[in-house]
């Protein structure tokens, strides 16, 4: 009977717990997100996939705890309690989402950022001044070397946007695949509340 009487009491203890956790989390992701929003031109394309994953790292450990707070809040009998805990947790999706849109936004406007310096970058001749059209190239070897120049830029950008769209794509596939656990393991649960 004692034990009946303490477990709603730890169930609530660790929904509190979960809940200032996911706040600690929260704060920790915002930041990230804003280094990857406020990122300038000088960050090169690795540094930014870099951040990008971090943030997503740390969204997906939000879900999760989300998810776990969520759980947590069906098995708490009192209906204040509950109430409370599902408004935390309406609370911390939100605020996820915002995040996960401020990190899609942030990294798209750094990503054409960088891609602006590089096409400004391969426009300089060597002495550092804009070129225009007006230039003559002297020989056919600097010509020939520019062009190259050109093309293994051309190719290194495709390649990063290869890597990235890949990256994306695996992202959301995890993602799916979680929600997707999620939902079975919200219908195990109902199953047992059920026999309960």
């Amino acid at each position: 009977m004692v034990e009946t009487a303490k477990n709603p009491r730890l169930k609530i203890e660790e929904a509190e717990s979960s809940h200032l956790e996911l706040n600690r989390l929260y704060g920790m992701t915002k930041e990230k997100v804003e280094a990857v929003k406020i990122g300038n031109s000088s960050n090169d394309a690795k540094q930014l996939k870099t951040d990008v994953k971090e943030a997503q790292r740390l969204l997906r450990t939000m879900q999760t705890k989300i998810s776990h707070l969520k759980a947590l809040a069906k098995e708490i009998p009192s209906l204040n309690d509950r109430k409370t805990i599902e408004i935390h947790v309406l609370s911390h999706e939100k605020q996820m989402v915002h995040l996960q849109k401020k990190l899609k936004d942030g990294a798209d406007d750094v990503g054409k950022d960088i891609a602006a310096d590089e096409r400004r970058s391969l426009l300089m001749t060597r002495d550092g001044k804009m070129a225009t059209g007006n230039i003559k190239i002297t020989s056919h070897e600097e010509r020939a070397t520019r062009l190259q120049d050109l093309v293994a830029r051309m190719s290194q950008q495709v390649d990063s946007g290869e890597q990235a769209m890949s990256s994306l794509v695996h992202s959301s596939s995890v993602l799916g695949q979680t929600q997707a656990e999620y939902d079975n393991q919200k219908g195990h649960i109902m199953v047992g509340l059920k026999k309960c």
